[in-house]
């Protein structure tokens, strides 16, 4: 008998609860005038392969001119500018810093400098 009168309550509570909120019946309410539109037919989607653009022209002829040592003025001479700088710190009298310089289809070449001369070198994807 208590269950039955625990329901009873916990209904009417509901039901005056949903009646005082409009905002319960637009959730409860099912929209039928928004139906999915369906895919046009005979369609085939295909992935368009796209290729970076490099800023530089960075070859392995280019790096290979550049030896641990070489001057920061003669490595953008060599690649054309100041590439992009990625990293940098000075500390004790030294200064380190990292430049990156971008070609095509991501191709790259990545020098460590210490105190404006290449301390090491990477390459990434040359020809």
């Amino acid at each position: 008998m208590k269950n039955t009168a625990n329901i009873a309550i916990v209904i009417l509570f509901l039901t005056v609860l949903g009646c005082s909120c409009p905002n319960l019946k637009n959730l409860t309410e099912k929209k039928s005038d928004a139906s999915p539109t369906p895919p046009p037919a005979n369609t085939i989607s295909t992935p368009s392969i796209t290729k970076n653009k490099g800023e530089y022209d960075v070859t392995m002829a280019k790096y290979e001119k550049i030896k641990v040592g070489t001057p920061r003025a003669e490595v953008e001479s060599i690649l054309g500018g100041k590439g992009e700088e990625i990293s940098n710190t000075t500390g004790g009298g030294v200064r380190f810093s990292v430049n990156k310089w971008q070609g095509d289809n991501f191709a790259a070449i990545i020098l460590s400098f210490k105190n404006d001369k290449v301390m090491t070198r990477q390459q990434v994807g040359l020809k």
